[in-house]
């Protein structure tokens, strides 16, 4: 069995095989994701001013740091 107890401490120890399809529907789900995160910051980007963007990408305050932290920024 392995570990303390006869409990293992790290999963089954097998891993899950994708097919070539699975694998290929994963990647474009993931890419698919990228995509629209990018279409968010695009559409925040394209909805401030000239003096909004300098303000949140080269001088950002306190809270705008919070709130891209958030994002994952």
């Amino acid at each position: 069995m392995g570990g303390i107890g006869g409990f293992r401490l790290f999963g089954s120890g097998t891993k899950k095989v994708l097919s070539p399809e699975q694998q290929l529907n994963r990647d474009e789900l993931g890419q698919e994701k990228v995509d629209e995160e990018v279409a968010k910051q695009d559409a925040r980007y394209d909805a401030m001013t000239p003096e909004q963007r300098d303000e949140y990408y080269l001088h950002p305050g306190l809270l705008t740091r919070l709130k891209k932290a958030l994002r994952g920024q």
